[in-house]
């Protein structure tokens, strides 16, 4: 099994960035980074002229690094899974390959790629804009990002599988990752929405795993609320044991062609 996800981690990295290979690390490194910017910038404007946002200590572009690159990776991950049986429906016939080999090597792949780009932007913000970039709490943060990668392969081989007999389901992750993005607080600090309203929002688990990732990464960061792994490792668990009973039951009519 190790060779197989071996073999197809570097087909997959070929594929992706195969024919405009230049193209795609522009879009691959620049997508998240042009959102950090422009809402860094606009952040920045209306702070100009409101009282201050972010406690000291915390800057606008570290804090929409830290939530906007491992929420794109979580997305990536979903996204890449979701095609992962299409694309790769010729090499089934050859029986060592199935359709979860390919779903991990999707998920590696994308971990790779978001994981070098996220030490990259480290790395230059440290060096050129002397930016505090050492995490508090770094086995925390590295659990966070596993824990998002995690969720997404979960939710990305249940929808995989699902919307494989029935394609209106893949298009519903789109307004799923709308929700989630937003409830997540990726890019909105959680301390100024109001109690009541957060309230809400305490029911999606990536909204507890992006405040706990921000909180282990920064020293003055405000963790109003309490917090936990627990409720998402359970969900997570949740989700991938639905996407595992999916797939067992499945797995013949996946690699058949239609």
């Amino acid at each position: 099994m190790i060779n197989v996800v071996h073999a197809l981690f570097f087909r997959e990295l070929k594929t992706r960035f195969g024919i405009n290979k230049y193209l795609g690390y522009f879009w691959v490194i620049g997508e998240p980074m042009m959102v950090i910017l422009v809402i860094a910038s606009l952040v920045t404007a209306i702070r100009e002229f409101r009282h201050q946002i972010m406690p000291d200590g915390i800057s606008i572009f570290m804090f929409l690094v830290i939530g906007i690159i491992p929420f794109f990776m979580f997305r990536s991950i979903v996204t890449q899974i979701l095609s992962g049986i299409q694309a790769n429906l010729a090499l089934f016939a050859y029986k060592p390959i199935r359709p979860i080999h390919v779903f991990i090597a999707r998920a590696l792949l994308e971990f790779c790629i978001y994981l070098t780009i996220f030490v990259c932007v480290m790395f230059l913000a440290g060096w050129f804009f002397h930016m505090y970039v050492i995490p508090q709490h770094m086995l925390e943060v590295m659990f966070s990002f596993v824990m998002l990668v995690l969720f997404g392969f979960s939710m990305g081989m249940c929808f995989a599988i699902v919307g494989y007999f029935s394609e209106p389901i893949q298009k519903l992750f789109g307004y799923i990752n709308a929700i989630l993005y937003w409830t997540s607080f990726v890019v909105i600090p959680a301390w100024i929405v109001p109690k009541p309203i957060l309230e809400y929002f305490y029911y999606n688990p990536l909204l507890h795993i992006m405040e706990l990732l921000k909180y282990n990464f920064f020293e003055n960061y405000p963790l109003l609320d309490n917090y936990n792994y627990y409720y998402p490792l359970i969900c997570l668990v949740a989700i991938l044991f639905l996407g595992l009973f999916f797939y067992y039951f499945t797995r013949e009519k996946l690699i058949a062609t239609r």
